[in-house]
């Protein structure tokens, strides 16, 4: 496969409120969980919600601009009680539409039980049980082997990250043992690509340990590199922050794939802009997009591949979420490479 040159699918699957707040009018929190326990009639929302928030037209319109490759974040409780089983209709369509236009898909395992993370994305707010209960492990494990199972001769799968932003208070200990356990589990089923989050530790000295020690083939090391979270960047102007992309960054890529290849499974161009982008007029605030989108890129092109953080926030404002408009801006290139004919 060529570098992956790819976006998130984000709040498509796994519903996070700040990417479409309207769903959530009349809720009192921000994740999946809270959302189908009070919204008045979840099911018909969520169908509506699967239907229209990505359509076939979305993923021409990738293949045409050269993108390569989705990463589609999906939940552990697919299999669990109505409304969930019918999502699996609209991920096959998507598979299919794929298939068709060229795309290569990498599903993401977003929630487990008991939550990985305590972040919307992980389904359940303030909540980190995943690995406190020693059921959840497997089932986690059963989960994965559903989707390898269901796509794995599907032409357009590609692969599946095992799981989304594990908290950094997990130890690395249980994590590494659960990602051992996920890659033989996977490879009765499939050669497909197996990724591992980095648990927000990417400099970690055992995760070399760990890849050399294990051999996996087809393993991939995914990092999650935002400007507006790292509260020992988020000060800096856009000249501070194009080199903690250029030189930080890169570097940091280019030491992983000495014992791996690295993945920037997510990034955006969300730059605390009452910060990085204050005292600029309009002119000045789109090439300030684009200088951060081309200074990310050129560290982000050293690794296997990337995918930028997301395709579509149904919102006016997070403009630097939203690849869809950051295209029709300008600020995103409208082609990559020559597409496909």
């Amino acid at each position: 496969m060529s570098t992956i040159r790819g976006v998130n699918l984000g709040g498509w699957f796994v519903l996070e409120q700040w990417m479409r707040p309207e769903l959530f009018e009349g809720v009192s929190g921000p994740d999946e969980t809270v959302f189908c326990k009070e919204k008045p009639n979840a099911h018909d929302v969520l169908e509506a919600h699967w239907n229209h928030f990505i359509t076939e037209s979305d993923i021409i319109q990738l293949q045409q601009q050269g993108v390569n490759s989705v990463r589609v974040p999906v939940p552990w409780w697919i299999l669990g009680d109505a409304p969930y089983h019918s999502a699996l209709v609209h991920l096959n369509r998507l598979m299919e539409w794929c298939d068709r236009h060229h795309l290569s898909v990498l599903l993401d395992l977003h929630t487990t039980p008991g939550c990985q993370n305590g972040f919307d994305n992980g389904g359940v707010t303030g909540q980190i049980d995943w690995d406190k209960n020693p059921s959840y492990l497997p089932l986690t494990i059963e989960r994965l082997e559903f989707y390898v199972k269901r796509y794995h001769d599907h032409p357009s799968f590609w692969g599946i990250e095992v799981v989304n932003e594990p908290h950094w208070t997990i130890p690395l200990s249980w994590l590494q043992e659960f990602y051992r356990q996920s890659y033989v589990a996977i490879r009765k089923i499939s050669a497909c690509a197996i990724v591992f989050h980095d648990g927000f530790r990417p400099e970690d000295d055992s995760w070399k340990i760990f890849f050399n020690t294990h051999k996996m083939t087809n393993v991939f090391f995914d990092l999650h590199l935002y400007l507006c979270f790292d509260p020992k960047i988020t000060h800096l102007d856009l000249h501070g922050l194009s080199e903690v992309a250029w030189t930080q960054r890169r570097e940091l890529i280019q030491s992983i794939q000495q014992f791996v290849p690295a993945i920037i499974g997510e990034w955006s161009l969300g730059m605390i802009p009452e910060k990085t982008l204050k005292g600029k007029d309009y002119f000045q605030q789109e090439l300030a997009l684009r200088t951060a989108f081309a200074v990310q890129l050129q560290a982000f092109e050293e690794a296997y591949g990337w995918y930028f953080w997301s395709y579509t926030i149904w919102r006016p404002t997070h403009l630097g979420w939203d690849f869809k408009r950051l295209t029709q801006r300008g600020i995103i290139p409208a082609k990559f490479e020559k597409p496909i004919e």
